[in-house]
Order: structure tokens, then C-alpha cells, then sequence
């Protein structure tokens, strides 16, 4: 019943974002019983707000840049799902996503030097898996 609810919360407005001006700064995607896949570029990324229920999502960030010292966020749900998530080698990543049987793969590999651009991953995985790598 809670799972439900927070499905239909989500769904009608949870945790929504201004949307920025260039239209690839932050992003969402849902994917249910199927796929998605975006890439951004953005050189100011803020975020992201992905959802997959018995589906994926693929997310290339590899051409984008979080401004130094900034941080960016994204939120993740997965429920039977996976979500994948390609980011560049000068951005940490630090996971706040609770695995409920499932799971969170981190292979990325940390910044050589003072790491400046920060990734926060945040959000539920619920019998699916999440993964990030370079």
C-alpha cells in the first residue's frame, strides 16, 4: 500500500524541479514495461528524475559537466526495473538510494586530485538494480 501511494504521489507532482531554460540541464524519464534512453550534454547539469517499473532507463552523462563546486541530484525509482547511468571520470558519486531486495552497483571510478563535481544519487530501488559506471 505505501509503494502504491508513493507511485501515485510521484505521478501527480512529487518532488518536481523548476525546469531550466535549456531544456538539458535536468531531465525526467519513465519508462514502464519498456525503455529509454537520454543523453545530455549540458555544461550546467543539474539533475534528473528517473523512474523504471519493469522497464529501463540508460543515461549517458559523459558529455556533460556539473559546474565546480556545485553538486548535481538525481532521483531515482526502480521497481522490477534497472536504470544505468553513464558519467564522466571528473565526477564523484555519492549514492543515498535505499535498495529494498535490490540493488546499487557504483563502478565508477573515483577523480584523480580534488574532486569538484559531485553526483547524488538519491531514491528507492525496490527488486531492481541501479548502476552507474564511467
Amino acid at each position: 500500500v505505501a509503494l502504491g501511494g508513493y507511485m501515485v504521489w510521484r505521478g501527480f507532482g512529487g518532488q518536481r524541479r523548476a525546469v531550466p531554460n535549456d531544456g538539458q540541464s535536468s531531465f525526467s524519464a519513465l519508462a514502464i514495461m519498456g525503455g529509454v534512453a537520454r543523453r545530455s550534454s549540458s555544461q550546467a547539469f543539474a539533475g534528473a528524475d528517473l523512474t523504471a517499473v519493469m522497464g529501463g532507463c540508460e543515461i549517458d552523462l559523459r558529455q556533460a559537466s556539473i559546474p565546480p563546486g556545485s553538486e548535481a541530484v538525481i532521483d531515482v525509482f526502480a521497481f522490477w526495473g534497472g536504470i544505468d547511468i553513464k558519467v564522466p571520470q571528473d565526477w564523484t558519486v555519492i549514492t543515498q538510494a535505499m535498495p529494498l531486495m535490490g540493488g546499487i552497483d557504483d563502478k565508477s571510478r573515483a577523480p584523480q586530485g580534488a574532486a569538484t563535481k559531485r553526483l547524488l544519487l538519491r531514491g528507492i530501488v525496490v527488486m531492481g538494480g541501479v548502476t552507474i559506471k564511467n
